[in-house]
């Protein structure tokens, strides 16, 4: 792999008491709203991002994709992020991705053609990704973990319902998240929704410590 790969965590070293993430970002890099939700998730997180530049800042959405398809798109971001998984020195009790990264992912936790394994598989107990809207490319996949697919209901280049249906008919976790626009967990995308990123930081809190969230 190459020299510039970089990946940056919130935590310098392993905290036995806490839960471990990976978090793969959308095109906008590792911003602070990906640190604060590092931070409400109360977990260590490894942070990748498609960039050098792990904080490389953008103007515009627009911006950072057209960095993202220089930097070599989905192809460089999955290697990357397999790269990772293989120096992974503890498994990641979850995985979250958003858009490119949810894309990255998909590809990553997938079986690989020539053997039907993965070695990657032991590195990630649980996935859940974030409108990634290149997975319906690679629908024919099959994942290695359990996978939460989760679309936005708009999206600009496909029609998310015909895939989430696709998908479900592939014995596949998906769902539209009714209301939603591309990006409505980034507070930097035009779809944020401040509801939506409300609902899933509960959803994702209750997998990562069910014991707080447990109710008799």
């Amino acid at each position: 792999m190459s020299a510039s790969i970089q990946v940056s965590s919130r935590a310098s070293e392993h905290s036995p008491s806490r839960p471990t993430a990976l978090i793969a970002t959308d095109v906008f890099g590792h911003t602070p709203a990906i640190d604060s939700l590092a931070r409400q998730l109360a977990v260590d997180a490894t942070i990748i991002s498609p960039f050098a530049d792990p904080a490389r800042p953008f103007r515009s959405e627009q911006e950072a994709y057209e960095a993202f398809i220089a930097g070599g798109g989905i192809a460089r971001y999955t290697e990357k992020i397999a790269h990772v998984l293989e120096q992974a020195a503890i498994p990641f009790q979850l995985a979250l991705g958003f858009s490119a990264g949810a894309s990255a992912l998909w590809l990553s936790v997938a079986e690989s053609p020539e053997n039907n394994v993965n070695p990657n598989i032991s590195c990630i107990r649980n996935a859940v990704l974030f409108y990634g809207s290149r997975i319906r490319e690679y629908r024919m996949l099959r994942p290695t973990c359990p996978v939460r697919l989760i679309f936005a209901e708009q999206e600009a280049a496909f029609e998310p319902a015909g895939l989430v249906q696709d998908l479900r008919q592939r014995g596949h976790a998906a769902e539209i998240h009714s209301d939603s626009k591309h990006g409505f967990m980034n507070a930097y995308s035009r779809g944020y929704c401040v509801q939506s990123y409300t609902r899933y930081l509960g959803e994702l809190s209750a997998m990562l410590h069910p014991s707080m969230y447990h109710t008799a």
